[in-house]
């Protein structure tokens, strides 16, 4: 059996799994899931109580959640590295320290932004209270990733690995929820 991603739409964080996957020339299969809709369920639920994405199915069937997990798990079969580093390389600890960083603190940055998002039927107050410290969590996240980062084309090294597929599912919420000016972040 093929690994099979479920990825969410709109603007699922997966997507960087997909790019992940693509770049490691291994055979995997794709599960599109609407998050405002079909994950809201018990069918859904059956496959991950949190009713989140992304949820990987294992070519033995076993099913992995969080981006985190599943960037391990690819990590691990990556033996030609393509996606990574070797475990033991300074290269790789620092692979590890900005997936965490885009994770963590640069992910959570836009909890404000989905959370208005995600409303029905909220006061304009609020919502545009939440849009602006949204907002300003996001550009304070995206000056700080770009303190860490050197003058290149990838996050670590000469190539794209799971750093920078990381990041790639993530921020391009910036541009859906209109946070940043994607020009001020190379």
């Amino acid at each position: 059996m093929e690994p099979i991603l479920l990825y969410g739409v709109p603007a699922g964080s997966s997507m960087g799994l997909v790019a992940a996957f693509e770049r490691l020339g291994q055979p995997y299969r794709l599960c599109r899931v609407d998050m405002l809709t079909e994950m809201k369920n018990d069918a859904y639920a059956s496959i991950n109580g949190r009713q989140e994405t992304p949820v990987l199915i294992t070519d033995e069937g076993r099913v992995l959640t969080e981006t985190m997990a599943i960037a391990a798990w690819l990590e691990a079969r990556d033996t030609q590295r393509r996606i990574s580093f070797d475990p033991r390389s300074p290269e790789a600890d620092r692979m590890h320290q900005l997936m965490a960083f885009v994770n963590t603190g640069f992910t959570a940055a836009f909890t404000p932004l989905w959370a208005a998002y995600e409303m029905e039927s909220a006061e304009p107050v609020l919502l545009a209270t939440l849009r602006e410290f949204g907002r300003k969590a996001v550009a304070e996240r995206h000056d700080r990733l770009e303190a860490m980062i050197v003058d290149t084309d990838f996050l670590v090294g000469d190539r794209l690995t799971l750093a920078d597929t990381t990041l790639i599912g993530v921020a391009r919420w910036a541009e859906f929820h209109k946070a940043v000016d994607g020009a001020s972040y190379p």
